[in-house]
């Protein structure tokens, strides 16, 4: 049983319900940290509250849109009286730009809002993660400043420039026996010469110098290393006349490399903004190519052999690979990882946490092996999440061993987030292109096709009025039956389009003998060939893929008026005479598997589709029989790619109209990759 880590938190919102709300969640969320929760409704007051240097809080949670002031103002005021303390931006602003700007003024991470309870889990995990990362490192410099005495190396010299003695802090510093250095020349271990050396003791020893000088040198260690310090020399003189230089080594090596690590990561920050920067002024039809950049710009940075986005499908439980970027000769990355292989990365990455490899405790001993690394690869998997949800993953791979420090994981997790962000606009996008294409294809159909039986109708009747014969009726009707088949197809369209609701595991057989009871078939027979399985799809949707296709082969079986199919061209002959004598009640529809890939055919045995045809046979409104609508296989094959599949048309078996429909998984936030 481990102690609770206890946690202040100043809660800056200007709707007083919510922030209750908020601080009775937080306060009872997280088992491994107890949060106090103090909230604010206007941030002047909290900036007053935080000026006085005996208020105690660990981090600032904030609202963004506040009167008076909004949330990157109340930053930019708190940064400058508590430079290091942790804040979290909360907002119902998703929008690239405020994520953007709000690291960019120095905001340590950032949560958007939503619906639902589980937005308060993360938000307190973000909040302990924070304040752990921030007291980690205060902690780390106290210790710096506490132990840079205690590891300073002291030496004495004569007048020669040779050791007089030397401490045990030196001996351990450079490595060398006691004895093998006393009475040595310093130039032994100096990168000066000796020359230089004794140029500056006389200048030390005849008072041209100051007291004390300070300077940074490098000196070797026994094993050659070069090791840098910072290195103070003074005069002194012991018994009245012997006169010795009194010196002092402190290794700044790590110091250097933490600046260098500094350096390195405010070109981090700055790739990540110019990145960003770069990926929300991208045109739809540039999102492609800028996504790769930035996946380039980040693994060269990084220096790994890749970077990869996967999308999630939650369906199949597994990763797909959408896009992808690899050092020269490096190896591409798994198409898929699935759960089954992968368990333990899928289980982390649905719970919304970074996975580090090597990363002691974090990970099984099968990792390597299930993502298609060498034993002493190392991997850093970012989720990416859209509505509380887990849509994908940042991976970055490297063939080599190495560290993945706290500080660079959370600037590439903003790099996943803004990758998230473009890839559903580029989604959205999409789907308001669809849905314009809908409206114009509606207003087509409007405008078009429902004229043309309209105008039937409407003469009809008039010829019934003058001349009483009531036969005109029935031809009125026909037109009538004409508007209605048209209608119930755009509908489908308008309403649904290439969209699909909540998928499942679905048995085949089943859902066609549904379909196959749905549709008028007559005397048709249905035949069911080895063993269809099963598929991740919309139920409902699925159902009536079927039922169009069964329809389609059932109504043109026959020949005579009905000869090609309801969205195709014709299939026989054209003026009623079928030279191949197919009865109508003799139509026989088989449904099976798709032998050496996943998926599945409808096939009939009626007249065909000819192959210079058959390109046309899923375009919107092309029939050739007068009571088709012209949108039954369209629907199909919109249903089929909202799947992710795809769907084509070849001659059957026995000369007939065969469908097949090639399945796949889908990924739900993303499509898959195709050139922009």
């Amino acid at each position: 049983m481990t102690l609770r880590e206890e946690i202040s938190v100043l809660y800056v919102d200007d709707e007083t319900e919510l922030s209750s709300m908020v601080a009775t969640y937080l306060e009872g969320e997280f088992e491994d940290a107890q949060l106090t929760v103090e909230t604010v409704t206007d941030p002047h007051d909290a900036l007053d509250r935080l000026a006085d240097a005996e208020m105690t809080v660990d981090c600032v949670v904030s609202d963004y849109e506040m009167p008076d002031m909004d949330g990157l103002e109340f930053l930019r005021a708190l940064r400058r009286i508590r430079p290091n303390l942790p804040f979290i931006l909360y907002t119902g602003r998703g929008s690239e730009d405020v994520v953007r700007d709000a690291f960019r003024v120095g905001a340590t991470d950032y949560v958007q809002k939503a619906t639902g309870t589980d937005q308060y889990a993360v938000l307190t995990k973000r909040v302990a993660n924070a304040v752990s990362r921030n007291r980690a490192e205060e902690t780390t410099e106290r210790y710096d400043s506490a132990f840079e005495a205690l590891e300073t190396a002291v030496y004495v010299l004569d007048r020669s420039g040779r050791f007089v003695s030397v401490d045990d802090v030196f001996v351990e510093l450079l490595g060398y026996e006691r004895d093998a250095v006393v009475g040595t020349h310093v130039s032994t271990v100096s990168a000066d010469d000796e020359d230089c050396i004794r140029e500056k003791l006389d200048h030390l020893f005849d008072g041209t110098e100051s007291d004390t000088t300070r300077f940074e040198t490098e000196v070797y260690a026994a094993d050659g290393e070069r090791i840098h310090c910072v290195a103070t020399v003074s005069p002194r003189v012991f018994d009245g006349s012997v006169h010795r230089a009194v010196g002092t080594l402190h290794d700044v090596t790590e110091q250097r490399r933490r600046r260098e690590v500094e350096k390195s990561r405010e070109w981090l920050k700055d790739l990540i903004l110019d990145t960003s920067t770069t990926l929300m002024s991208a045109e739809v039809d540039e999102i492609g190519t800028k996504i790769h950049w930035t996946l380039q710009s980040l693994g060269e940075f990084a220096d790994v052999d890749a970077a990869v986005i996967y999308s999630y499908d939650a369906d199949t439980d597994a990763l797909q690979k959408s896009h992808e970027w690899t050092a020269d000769g490096a190896s591409p990355r798994p198409t898929a990882v699935r759960s089954n292989d992968c368990e333990w990365l899928l289980d982390r990455l649905c719970r919304f946490e970074n996975v580090r490899a090597p990363d002691a405790g974090a990970v099984p001993s099968c990792p390597v092996d299930s993502l298609s690394l060498p034993d002493d690869g190392s991997l850093l998997a970012l989720p990416m999440v859209s509505n509380w949800s887990l849509v994908g993953a940042l991976m970055f791979v490297s063939t080599e061993s190495r560290r993945w420090p706290d500080k660079d994981v959370s600037l590439f997790g903003t790099a996943a987030d803004m990758l998230s962000y473009t890839l559903e606009r580029k989604q959205r996008e999409r789907q308001l292109h669809q849905q314009n294409e809908r409206l114009e294809e509606f207003a087509s159909v409007v405008s078009h096709d429902l004229r043309n039986p309209m105008n039937v109708v409407d003469g009809f009747v008039d010829l019934a009025r003058e001349t009483g014969d009531v036969s005109h009726l029935d031809r009125a009707v026909n037109g009538l039956e004409r508007m209605d088949a048209l209608v119930n197809d755009v509908l489908e369209l308008a309403r649904q389009g290439r969209t699909v609701g909540e998928t499942s595991t679905v048995d085949l057989s089943g859902v066609v003998e549904r379909a196959w009871g749905a549709v008028d078939t007559g005397g048709a027979t249905l035949e069911l060939v080895g063993e269809l399985g099963t598929v991740s799809a919309d139920p409902g949707r699925l159902t009536q893929v079927f039922e169009n296709l069964v329809r389609n082969a059932v109504e043109h079986g026959p020949t005579g008026s009905r000869s090609s199919s309801d969205d195709a061209v014709e299939h026989g002959s054209t003026d009623g005479d079928d030279s191949r004598g197919v009865d109508a009640d003799a139509v026989t529809v088989t449904v099976g598997p798709l032998p050496n890939r996943g998926g599945f055919y409808v096939e009939d045995d009626g007249p065909g589709i000819p192959p210079e045809d058959r390109a046309a046979v899923f375009e919107q409104g092309h029939t050739t029989t007068e009571g088709g609508s012209g949108f039954g296989l369209s629907i199909v094959e919109g249903i089929v790619e909202a799947h992710g599949w795809s769907v084509a048309v070849t001659e059957g078996r026995g000369g007939g109209a065969r469908f097949e429909i090639t399945t796949a998984s889908h990924a739900q936030a993303f499509d898959p990759p195709r050139a922009d």
